[in-house]
């Protein structure tokens, strides 16, 4: 998951302080990309590798939704619908029902202010800044009514009542962070070319998220055309190349383009390019010619940026109606802004209202940067609404018109491998690595997929030779180690190699239940079952309902005359229900058991293999 400005609240502080001072960015993206990777779709932000039938067709990180109960309005009331909406991500109906509980108690403050922010999630702005004011006649300190009553300001061209309002706000939370800044870019709009930017306190007490402040002191400067100033901010808010937010990157490369500097906008793009090779934003090489807009270009615009930046820090940190928050006023004040489209867009896949997530990103227009990450993730929407074949077309298409970019091949072949269609999948992998040579060390995961794909296509060969240029790329890489070790012992070849590569597996991953269950096999292929069971034992706490390491532990049981705990492994094993060949092994061995047992022949049905990632991790 590429992240921007650190994570929300209270537990901003403890990861800043965890990552250090310059990580007020997490990785790579600013919040444009703040979005996760172009081909996961895991709410989790875990890259943890998946486990099934060879690990060949690990599930979609996110999977295809189930629709959500329709809501109607019951004898517990329409709030209590309206909070079942809510949980269920529906937030028209629960706007509805919160509002129509709010006209039969028209004065509880507590509901107002609760219907307020469901409205605002909605998108329905009218009706949020209406309970807004009513709030703010009753003292409430909630921040929220402050910034709407502000954005009812500045669409106003009130900037007088605007900064009043922020003036006149309690510093709270996050909300006293940007507070400063804020009032800065109104004071701006309010005095134009006369305006003195003064951030320097705000900056003092900022800390950790002092890059942040000095990234909009920056902008400030250049919405001025005081350039001097504004490309010292913008230096301070990108010291490590190798934690700057793309978004930076941007401003500061459009910067440079605006002062027919192109040397410099180019060493910047190059600088991300270098720490983020992975990047699927970075633009083709720029050229002299028609100027660039600014990325900002007048306060109004750059106060959309501040609370797009803020939803940025909220974003993936179970904050998801926060950062919603903060991106419904940026888009108010600002519709089209591709960052926050494609972060809002996210956001929609998050609650799995698929259809409007699409919806989003089809308003990012084709000559956005974003526009191909956009449609890349649209294709993966219409594979969770179970239209494969619209995304597997949508795929074909962005790879024929971008023939330089490896990633809607990438997906392509992730959609084609979860289909089982190794064949094709090996074919689309190869097309996207012969976009992608030379390749780097990062890029192990790429042959690694098509070697998984040759591998269930029974082409042994080639899939082996993918693991071990893998393992040149990335030489200790676990999962490789383990798939491929795990493949020589049920075949009883390299054996000594086998265990040397579970060995380094397992020193990087003690703890990981698809590495110790095949360390438990290479026990169990060398006779020693009593160890093999202790193994088999400790992956199955870690995966209870994994068919593999219940059937493993079966066949151990059997071995150590544990019969009756064997076959219901075996059962155990046969509910998890496994690929048709697995399946009518697991009968035969609970109608007549194991047979004597063969050593390193004595091997599981090819299809219980080792661990895959879910779907290619790339930026």
């Amino acid at each position: 998951m590429q992240a921007i400005f650190l994570h929300g609240q209270q537990s901003v502080l403890k990861t800043a302080k965890k990552l250090g001072i310059t990580r007020f960015l997490l990785v790579g993206l600013c919040a444009a990309a703040a979005v996760m990777p172009s081909h996961a779709m895991d709410k989790s932000n875990k890259n943890e590798p998946e486990r099934t039938a060879a690990g060949a067709n690990a599930p979609v990180g996110e999977a295809i939704a189930k629709p959500a109960p329709e809501v109607r309005p019951g004898l517990a009331g329409s709030f209590l619908s309206g909070r079942f909406a809510k949980q269920n991500q529906d937030l028209q109906v629960s706007a509805r029902y919160l509002a129509s509980t709010l006209a039969h108690d028209p004065e509880n403050e507590a509901l107002q202010q609760e219907t307020m922010r469901m409205h605002l999630l909605a998108g329905n702005i009218e009706s949020a800044t209406v309970l807004a004011k009513k709030l703010a006649q009753n003292k409430n300190n909630d921040p929220l009514i402050a910034s709407l009553l502000m954005l009812e300001a500045v669409k106003a061209d009130d900037f007088a009542r605007a900064k009043t309002t922020i003036e006149q706000a309690p510093p709270l939370g996050l909300f006293g962070l940007i507070r400063p800044v804020m009032l800065e870019w109104i004071m701006l709009a309010e005095e134009e070319k006369k305006h003195v930017v003064n951030l320097q306190a705000a900056i003092d007490k900022a800390g950790f998220f002092a890059p942040f402040i000095y990234y909009h002191a920056g902008l400030m400067h250049d919405v001025m055309g005081n350039t001097t100033a504004a490309k010292t901010a913008y230096v301070k808010a990108s010291s490590d190349a190798s934690v700057t937010p793309y978004r930076v990157v941007e401003a500061i490369a459009n910067f440079h383009e605006r002062q027919n500097q192109m040397e410099e906008a180019q060493a910047v793009y190059d600088a991300y390019a270098k720490a983020n090779p992975q990047s699927t934003l970075i633009p083709a090489k720029l050229v002299a010619g028609v100027l660039p807009k600014p990325l900002v270009g007048d306060a109004k615009q750059g106060l959309a940026e501040l609370f797009f930046t803020t939803a940025s820090i909220l974003f993936g940190e179970s904050a998801t109606q926060d950062t919603f928050l903060y991106l419904r006023i940026a888009l108010e004040l600002r519709p089209n802004l591709p960052p926050a489209q494609l972060m809002l867009a996210n956001l929609y896949e998050q609650m799995e209202n698929y259809k409007q997530a699409i919806a989003t990103y089809d308003a990012i227009p084709e000559g956005s940067v974003f526009y191909r990450r956009a449609q890349v993730r649209k294709a993966l929407n219409y594979e969770a609404l179970g239209q494969k074949p619209k995304a597997l077309e949508l795929l074909e298409m962005l790879a024929n018109r971008y023939p330089e970019d490896a990633t809607p091949l990438i997906t392509k072949g992730d959609m084609e491998r979860d289909a089982k269609n190794y064949s094709a999948a090996a074919e689309t992998y190869s097309a996207a690595i012969s976009r992608t040579e030379p390749l780097q060390a990062n890029d192990w995961p790429l042959l690694y997929a098509r070697g998984i794909s040759y591998e269930r296509d029974g082409e042994w060969s080639k899939a082996e030779s993918d693991f071990k240029r893998a393992l040149t790329l990335a030489p200790e890489q676990p999962d490789v180690l383990n798939y491929l070790a795990y493949s020589w012992l049920t075949m009883n070849k390299n054996l000594t190699k086998a265990r040397e590569y579970l060995e380094i597996a397992s020193a990087q991953r003690p703890d990981d239940a698809h590495i110790i269950d095949s360390v438990g096999w290479a026990y169990y292929l060398g006779g020693d079952f009593k160890t093999a069971v202790e193994h088999f034992e400790r992956a199955i706490s870690a995966l209870p309902d994994d068919a593999t390491v219940n059937e493993h532990l079966g066949d151990a049981y059997w071995r150590v005359e544990r019969t009756t705990e064997a076959k219901f492994q075996w059962q155990r094993a046969l509910a998890n229900k496994p690929e048709k060949d697995v399946a009518e092994a697991l009968k035969v061995k609970l109608d007549k058991g194991l047979p004597a047992f063969a050593g390193a022949t004595d091997k599981p049905a090819p299809a219980a293999l080792a661990t895959t990632p879910a779907r290619i991790q790339v930026q």
